[in-house]
């Protein structure tokens, strides 16, 4: 398999349709409303030159966009979350559980965490099928 570069519209677009695709999915998130952002903070020594802004956005086990978008955008989402790379990047190879990264603050949230925790299977469901996508890390290439 083929893999993509991390935090690209393709590799957006190739979570995007894992989820879609994911009857799992569509069951467990059907409470779910609203938009993640995720936030990259820019580490030019690991291959993020600037700040990398993502949108994703789901409804009652719909998936809805998925971009790279500025940090306006990113911004506007019910959720935002923002961290260094290399928590992101230990976040989708299952090396750290997202849940312990939001509390123990290596991953900061803006938005209501009593939801995010009430609805923790949905966000777990969404890392796991990212996790199933072969990704090129810039700081391995």
């Amino acid at each position: 398999m083929a893999g993509y570069p991390a935090m690209t519209q393709e590799w957006l677009d190739v979570w995007k349709r894992k989820i879609s695709e994911s009857h799992e999915y569509k069951e467990i998130a059907k409470n779910w409303e609203g938009s993640v952002s995720i936030i990259v903070n820019a580490d030019p020594a690991k291959g993020i030159p600037e700040t990398i802004y993502l949108f994703t956005d789901y409804w009652h086990g719909d998936v809805l966009d998925f971009l790279i978008c500025d940090k306006a955008k990113a911004e506007s989402a019910k959720f935002v979350m923002s961290g260094d790379y290399v928590r992101w990047k230990q976040v989708a190879k299952k090396e750290v559980d997202a849940t312990k990264a939001l509390m123990q603050g290596k991953i900061k949230l803006k938005g209501d965490l009593t939801y995010v925790v009430r609805n923790i299977k949905t966000v777990n469901k969404v890392i796991d099928l990212l996790c199933e996508i072969e990704t090129l890390w810039p700081d391995e290439a």
